[in-house]
C-alpha cells in the first residue's frame, strides 16, 4: 500500500444531507415531481448523471447547462459549516500523513464544491492530488478518476486504496484494478457495498496496523 485515495461526499463530508433536499427542488422547478426517497433510490451521482436521469424520464427539453445551473449549489456549500466533516475523517487524514502514505481525493463533485469543502474545513495540505467530476471525462462507475489520481500521485493503481461510500465508486475503483473500503458510517446513505475488501462503519475501526493487515492479507491472496 502506497496511497489512499478518498470520495469526499459521504467519506469526508455528509454532503448527501444537504443535496437530496436542494435536488428536489431543482427538479420541481422544472415540473418534476420526485420525493427525496426516490432520489436517494439512484444513489451517489454526479450532477451531470442526475440531470441525465431526470431529462430522460421527464421527456425535458431544457439544455443539459440550464438544468446543472439551476441547483444551488452555493446553498448548499453554506449548509457544510453547519453539517462540518464526518466523525474521524480528520484523524485518519492525520494518522496517513504521519505515516508518510500518499493521499488523494477523486470526487464526483464539482471543483466549486470540492475547493469550498478544502478550504473550509483546512484540509487542502493534506492532499497530495485532488480530482474532481470537472477534471475527467466519465464520471464513476468508470475507473478514469482513480486512475488519474494513481497518476498525479506517480503510484502504481495496484499500490492503492480508495475508500468509497457508493457503489459507483466501488465499482469504479475495483474496474482501476484497486482496493476498497466500503464506508457504511451514515445511516440514511443507503448503497450495496458488497464486493469492498473491508467494510467498516467508523473511521475509528481503521489504523495502520489494521490497513497493513488487509493490504498483507489482498497481496497474500493473489
Amino acid at each position: 500500500m502506497k496511497a489512499v485515495i478518498f470520495d469526499m461526499d459521504g467519506v469526508i463530508i455528509d454532503s448527501h444531507s444537504a443535496a437530496y433536499e436542494l435536488l428536489h427542488d431543482a427538479a420541481s422547478s422544472f415540473g418534476c415531481q420526485l420525493t427525496i426517497e426516490e432520489i436517494k433510490s439512484w444513489g451517489s451521482l454526479s450532477s451531470r448523471q442526475f440531470w441525465h436521469i431526470v431529462k430522460d424520464r421527464f421527456n425535458l427539453s431544457v439544455p443539459m447547462d440550464e438544468l446543472l445551473s439551476s441547483y444551488k449549489v452555493d446553498k448548499e456549500i453554506e449548509m457544510y459549516k453547519q453539517i462540518g466533516m464526518i466523525t474521524g475523517a480528520l484523524d485518519l487524514l492525520q494518522m496517513l500523513k504521519r505515516n508518510k502514505i500518499k493521499i488523494a481525493l477523486a470526487t464526483s463533485a464539482s471543483k466549486k464544491r470540492m475547493d469550498a469543502v478544502l478550504d473550509m474545513f483546512r484540509i487542502r495540505a493534506y492532499f497530495d492530488a485532488c480530482i474532481c467530476d470537472d477534471d475527467v471525462k466519465h464520471s464513476k462507475p468508470d475507473p478514469e478518476i482513480f486512475l488519474a489520481a494513481a497518476n498525479q500521485l506517480a503510484v502504481e493503481p495496484r499500490c492503492c486504496i480508495v475508500i468509497e461510500d457508493s457503489n459507483n465508486g466501488l465499482n469504479a475503483a475495483k474496474s482501476a484494478a484497486m482496493r476498497c473500503i466500503g464506508f457504511k458510517g451514515l445511516s440514511h446513505v443507503r448503497e450495496n457495498m458488497e464486493g469492498a475488501d473491508w467494510i467498516i462503519h467508523a473511521y475509528d475501526e481503521i489504523n495502520m496496523m489494521r490497513l497493513t493487515e488487509l493490504w498483507d492479507g489482498l497481496s497474500t491472496e493473489e
